[in-house]
Order: structure tokens, then sequence, then C-alpha cells
């Protein structure tokens, strides 16, 4: 552990010069918002900060955005204003994306007591540093957001449908998925728009909606050719059907339909996507149908993948049982392991060779103590405190499954929970063109104030790598939080919660 230490800090200090920086002095103004800009190749482009440097006027809030590229040099900042309507309106950021190798789009979303709310976006050119202005979706057509608070109120009133909007990045543009506000039925269309708001094409999904029979639309999967959508159809109560949708990401025009579960199928599915060699690979985990309900976690059946051809055809199908990998691990065919814990699914790596590892987690539900049900003063509090069941969770346990989805090896990563540690499941990362993925997971030993970065990488060869780095903060008042960062590194944001004059971020180097 002393020798990992070391090495830490020794790193640490051969970072201090070019790696380093510091967000309390980035910018003045409260920090509000950030988030990590990934390129076309889903890799970390760079970090942008938004701080708020407080109000204009009465109707106007200012803004300084900082932009840093992956190696946390600054690039670009600007000010900017936004309307607050004096507070009327409840304003939130909905994402922030970069698109167009010059341009970064930022979604809001703004509530009010009673209303839908409402989705509006703006770009900033990185290399101009200028920010447009703000942009919704209103009765079919994109619009500028009124400045004038009367003005808004107005329009608002007349609108039948507003957008959603999602960015495209291998597309460079916009999706905007239709919303009903008033009469049920006038979202119809999902559209694409390029960043200069210039409609491309759209698909009709709604045509014909009534409240007992209605289509609802998702975005499951883009890739530069074609966009894969999960459409159901509901019946006002629960979906009686789920199709994927394959359009093409060009034109939008129909590639194919698939249908995925409806009322005639053996079982209900959760399901993650991924297009490899135009192929759709589809995967999750699968429970006995109920037209009623989703995927049930506590009747979990086992791991399932579908995969579909660029014509929608299925060319493999492979369900497993739990009773497939009893000589790798002590389970029985409901999935319950030791101390009758379940797996929890936690993610599904999907690599380019087609392989798939997928990581859970040892799960138990929280229970509710029966006290309630005995009227005896007293007893029932003692009764309560003896049946009630917190949440619980344990070691991941990770299936590693070859390209035809037969089982190579189950593994077992052990978490230290006899010392009071704190687990947290961060995020993962893929690398080595999508045939390697890390997953990152923190632990807190509160007793000690010691902090552990938990590093296991995966390959598309069933290969498992584990690393336990220890990690230490400037003062025990200040928290670390691992963030994703170019391949091989890490970034962590060292900060005090109860006071933002120390708020820095470090990369470093993972072996």
């Amino acid at each position: 552990m002393k020798r990992l230490f070391l090495a830490l800090f020794l790193s640490l200090v051969g970072f201090i010069s070019a790696q380093i920086q510091d967000l309390a002095t980035l910018a003045s103004g409260k920090l509000v918002y950030n988030t990590i800009l990934y390129d076309t190749d889903n890799q970390v482009y760079g970090y942008i900060y938004f701080f708020n440097q407080g109000d204009v006027d009465k109707e106007n809030t200012q803004m300084e955005y900082v932009l840093l590229d992956k190696n946390l040099n600054k690039v670009a900042n600007n000010t900017f204003t936004f309307k607050n309507y004096n507070i009327k309106i409840n304003s939130y950021f909905s994402f922030c994306n970069y698109l167009n190798n010059n341009e970064i789009a930022l979604g809001m979303r703004y509530t009010t007591k009673n209303k839908p709310s409402i989705y509006s976006f703006r770009t900033i050119k990185i290399n101009e540093k200028t920010v447009s202005p703000e942009y919704w979706y209103r009765n079919g057509n994109i619009e500028e957001v009124p400045t004038d608070y009367k003005e808004y109120k107005k329009i608002i009133k007349e609108v039948n449908n507003t957008g959603f909007f999602n960015t495209n990045k291998k597309n460079n543009g916009f999706f905007v998925k239709e919303l009903y506000n008033k009469k049920f039925g006038t979202n119809k269309f999902i559209k694409f728009y390029n960043t200069n708001k210039e409609l491309q094409w759209e698909y009709e999904y709604n045509p014909n909606a009534k409240s007992n029979n209605f289509n609802t639309i998702s975005i499951q999967h883009s890739s530069e050719n074609t966009i894969y959508l999960l459409q159901s159809q509901n019946n006002g109560r629960y979906a009686t059907e789920y199709k994927i949708v394959a359009l093409n990401s060009k034109n939008g025009e129909k590639k194919y339909e698939y249908v995925f579960e409806n009322n005639n199928s053996n079982y209900s599915h959760s399901l993650i996507t991924k297009e490899i060699n135009n192929q759709l690979v589809i995967a999750g985990n699968y429970s006995k149908y109920n037209k009623e309900k989703t995927f049930d976690l506590d009747k979990n059946l086992g791991f399932y993948t579908i995969i579909l051809d660029e014509k929608g055809n299925k060319i493999k199908e492979k369900y497993t049982q739990w009773e497939d990998f009893k000589g790798l691990i002590d389970i029985d065919e409901k999935g319950r392991v030791e101390k009758n814990y379940r797996l929890r699914p936690t993610e599904f790596y999907i690599f380019n060779n087609g392989s798939i590892a997928i990581l859970t987690e040892k799960f138990k539900q929280a229970k509710n103590g029966i006290g309630n049900f005995i009227p005896i003063p007293i007893i029932n509090v003692i009764v309560d405190e003896a049946t009630k069941r917190e949440q619980k969770i344990d070691d991941f346990v990770l299936f590693l499954m070859d390209t035809n989805f037969n089982v190579k090896n189950v593994k077992t990563i052990e978490k230290d929970l006899t010392k009071g540690y704190s687990y947290n499941y961060l995020f993962s990362q893929y690398s080595k063109n999508r045939n390697e993925v890390a997953f990152f997971y923190q632990n807190y030993l509160i007793s000690d104030k010691e902090w552990v970065l938990g590093v296991n990488t995966i390959n598309s060869k069933g290969e498992l790598k584990e690393d336990r780095i220890p990690m230490t903060s400037k003062e025990e008042k200040y928290t670390l939080s691992p963030i994703p960062a170019k391949e091989g590194y890490i970034l962590l944001r060292e900060y005090n919660e109860k006071d933002d004059k120390y708020n820095q971020l470090r990369l470093e180097k993972l072996n």
C-alpha cells in the first residue's frame, strides 16, 4: 500500500507544471454546470465549465463559459446572457455536446408551475468565441426564443407541441422529438436538423394517435449511416409491442423494422444496442413475459443476445440460463448466489470483435419492516426495526462471453467490505479501437478517510487486470471525484463542498 501511495505521489509531482488546473481561479462567479465533451469516436475532446456571474437586470443573468482541451489547456472562454424572467421560470442545463469540429451545442430545459417543460438550445463557436441566440421548437418549426417575458407568455399559450432536442455527433446536427403541449396526438414526428437549423428529414412515428392507441419512440443508438429507434405501441395502460426501427441517417428513410417484443413473446427484456460491421448487436437480461411490466430483476432468468444484419434479418439469437454458469459460479436456477443475493446488471461491454463482457453486482433490495401491522405501541417499533432491511450490495461478478455468446469465464471482483468501505461504481472507458474497456469504481474507507480508485481493465480476449490505487486529498474536508479523461489517463477533481475557493483538476496517467 505504501509503495503504491509513493508511486502515485511521485506521479503527481511530475504533472504539477502542465496537468493541473485551478477551477477556482478559472473564471469569476459560481460554477453551476460542467460536462465532458466527446468527439465522434467517443473519445474525450475536452471539458467545459459554466460560471454564473449574477443578474445583469431583472430578466437577464450573465454566464461565462470556459473550454479546456483534454490536456487541461484553456482553449476558449466568453460571456453571454440568458433569460431568468425574474425567476418566474426555473431553468436547467439539459445537454452540452461537441459538434462539427468547431461548435458546442448547449441545451436548456425550462419549467414552470402546472406547465409542460420547454426545451431550447444555442450554439457556441469555439474558434470565433461567439454564442448564438436561443432557439426552441414550436408548432413544427425552430424559432428564436422571445427575449421579452410578456411576449414569451403570449406565445407559450399558442403552443400545441414543443420538441425535445438531442444532438447527433456522427452527422453534426439535432434530433427534435415532438412533445404535445395541449392536444393529445400532436406529437407525430422525429426530425433531423443540421447546425444551421435547416430541416434535413423527418420520420412520422405517430400518424393516427388516440388515447388508447398511440406510439412512442426513443433513440436507442446511432452510427454514421443508421439511426436505431425503439418504437413502442401503447393502449393507454401499457405497451403492447416494441420494435427496432432503423432509419437512414442521411435522409430518414426507413431501412427496416424488427418486432422485438409483443403480446406473443415469451419474455420481457432489458436491452442495450451497438452497431458492429453494419450489424446491430442487441443484448440484455430477460424475465418471463408480463404484458403490464417490463423486465423484472426479481425474476431475472439470464442473459441474451440477438444480432440483426443490415436488412433487419435475425442472424443470431441466444438465451443463457443460470444453470449454464454453475461450473464457474455457485448460482441457482433463479439467479441467486450466496446469502440469497441476486445479480443486478451494471453494464454490458460490447467489443468490436462481437464478444461481450457483462458486469453485475451482488444486490439485495431494501425491505420495509412489518411493525405498522402491529397495533401495540413500542412493540411495533421494535418489530419494525427487527424486520426491515436496508439495500445491500456486495462484490462485482463479471461474465465473459465469446463471439458465439458462450461463457468463457466468470470472475468475482471482491470488495473489501470488512473495513467499512463505501463503494461507488463510476464509469467505463473504451480504448484500443473498442477492443478494451476499463471500468472505474471508488472506495472510501470512512474510518481512516482513505480514498481508493479501483481500475479494472477487460479486453476482447477475456483477460482481466485489476488495480487499486490509493489516493489522498489535500485536506480531510475535501472531496475527490474521478472523471473520464483521454486514453490512458484519469482526471481527478478535488474540491471543498462548503467553500468554492478550492477546486482543482489533476490529470494523472494510469499504468
